[in-house]
């Protein structure tokens, strides 16, 4: 599921990608608007489908009575579609943010703006399910609730020594390739503005910033402890 994602998404940039270069960056893509907000639209409510199956899934695996090398199955199952429900939903989040974005500053159409926010909320209320769905899929064990303070802390701490490796060498990953992502895109924005002469200044100080604070985060982070 990851790796279709990845492909996907890498597809797409290398596609826009090759339009602007071969355009000198001039490319207008206000005629593609539409749409790329009813492709997204269609994406999210895949998405969003493919969600409520391994959502079902998972509540049913948690209901099977099992022991031994089984129950050792179903658990790392139950956690292999528990990632992939997480991934799909914040997947269709961010699509749905990028759908409204899309709408407002492109047609303006009222329908898509509400499509989106529509999307927005079941996406949301996907999201805050995900936690509860912890505790379904493992009731032995004592899952913080998202309000409570120091969440992520609690929820490490519950975690054992070979589910918090696992973890913190996804969150270094991510963070990596966050920062790196972050970079390229200041850089390509820094040459669509050169090329076409609207500026993209706001976007790069927004980009700039936002990498500014996760590198003090995360220094500050690693140097307290």
């Amino acid at each position: 599921m990851k790796q279709v994602i990845f492909i996907l998404l890498s597809a797409a940039v290398g596609f826009f990608t090759s339009i602007l270069v071969l355009k000198g960056f001039k490319y207008d893509f206000s005629h593609l608007a539409e749409p790329f907000q009813i492709g997204l639209l269609i994406s999210i409510l895949i998405l969003l489908f493919i969600s409520f199956v391994k959502y079902t899934q998972i509540k049913n695996l948690s209901r099977k009575e099992v022991e031994g090398d089984e129950e050792d199955e179903v658990d790392v199952l139950i956690y292999k579609k528990y990632t992939d429900f997480s991934l799909l939903v914040q997947s269709s989040l961010i699509l749905s943010i990028l759908v409204m974005c899309a709408a407002i500053t492109t047609t303006l159409q009222l329908i898509y703006i509400v499509l989106g926010i529509v999307a927005l909320i079941i996406s949301f209320l996907f999201s805050i399910r995900s936690v509860q769905l912890l505790k379904v899929a493992y009731p032995d064990r004592n899952i913080p609730s998202t309000s409570e303070k120091n969440f992520a802390e609690k929820l490490l701490a519950i975690s054992d020594e070979g589910e918090r490796h696992v973890l913190l060498i996804g969150l270094y990953k991510s963070y990596f390739l966050f920062t790196t992502a972050l970079i390229i895109g200041i850089v390509l924005a820094a040459l669509y503005s050169l090329s076409s002469g609207n500026s993209q200044l706001f976007s790069i100080i927004i980009m700039s910033l936002v990498l500014l604070m996760t590198h003090g985060k995360y220094s500050m982070a690693i140097r307290n402890k």
